[in-house]
């Protein structure tokens, strides 16, 4: 009888074969350099402090960190998760989820194919395409939302304090409306812009603390359409215009 031995290497090349081993995300980090990657097959971990980062395509969760250096990322299939101070983050399409968090710096999303979380001091968030579920808070940033029709219900969420908001809506968008503005006595116009048909009422003019301004409540209530979309908007002295493109 013939006995046959299998060495160890020999061994260890067939159970390498048989287990592959799956690759980690890419991780890199810099302080002044910039970072370009093209393909991330299992996505990344990059972070920077000045250094710009730029991705073609991940395939993976995607997470980026800087305090000035700015974002910019083609396709992005997984979770895309960046905390920037200063910097600017712009997207082309985003297949995933999305979650921002920006003290400064300019957020855009030109496709949103997942859910969207935005928080913002005073950068500037400009949404275009967007069809899942939206989450943005501002201090003092303005927002531009452009909704794309969407196969299931979903969730608007906006608010900001003084920033601006402009939402345009598709051609026979269907939604519930909940908006809750403030007026100040100096602007003469109402803060609320739409031909929607909402319900629009107006409280009595007060002052929110001693020696301060007067101001009021505006609100706007209604249902469009088949009222399937929930759409939920706060401003403290922003102003708000809905678009019906």
């Amino acid at each position: 009888m013939t006995r046959f031995t299998l060495s160890l290497p020999v061994l260890a090349l067939g159970t390498a074969l048989a287990f592959p081993v799956c690759a980690a995300p890419l991780s890199q980090s810099s302080i002044s350099d910039d970072i370009s990657q093209s393909t991330l097959p299992e996505g990344g971990k990059f972070s920077t402090v000045s250094g710009d980062v730029t991705v073609g395509t991940s395939d993976g969760p995607l997470s980026v960190r800087t305090v000035s250096g700015d974002i910019h990322v083609t396709q992005s299939h997984g979770l895309l998760d960046v905390h920037t101070v200063s910097g600017t983050l712009d997207v082309d399409h985003a297949a995933g989820a999305v979650e921002v968090r920006s003290a400064s710096g300019n957020v855009t999303l030109d496709h949103a194919d997942g859910a969207v979380s935005i928080r913002t001091m005073s950068g500037e968030s400009t949404l275009d395409h967007a069809g899942r579920d939206i989450m943005i808070r501002s201090i003092s940033g303005d927002m531009t939302l452009m909704l794309d029709a969407a196969s299931q219900m979903r969730t608007i969420d906006i608010g900001t304090v003084s920033g601006d908001m402009t939402v345009h809506l598709p051609h026979g968008f269907g939604g519930t409306f909940d908006i809750r503005l403030k007026q100040r006595r100096a602007d003469k116009a109402l803060p609320l812009e739409q031909s929607l048909g909402l319900t629009v009422q107006t409280g009595n003019w007060e002052k929110e603390s001693a020696g301060s301004e007067e101001v009021r409540t505006v609100t706007a209530s209604g249902r469009v359409g088949d009222g399937r979309d929930h759409v939920v908007i706060r401003s403290v002295v922003g102003t708000l215009k809905l678009v019906q493109d």
